[in-house]
C-alpha cells in the first residue's frame, strides 16, 4: 500500500517548493506583523 502511494505523492510534490517559499517569506512573516501591530495598538492590553 504505501510502496504505491509514495511514488504518485513524490509527483504530485514537485510544486510544493514554489508554494512553501512565498508563503513561509511572505504571507507568513505579514500575518505575523499584523496580528502583532494590532496586538500592541489595542487600547485593553490582557
Amino acid at each position: 500500500m504505501v510502496s504505491t502511494l509514495f511514488p504518485s505523492l513524490l509527483a504530485y510534490s514537485t510544486f510544493l517548493p514554489s508554494l512553501l517559499v512565498p508563503l513561509t517569506g511572505l504571507v507568513f512573516p505579514a500575518v505575523a506583523f499584523a496580528f502583532m501591530f494590532l496586538y500592541i495598538e489595542r487600547e485593553d492590553l490582557v
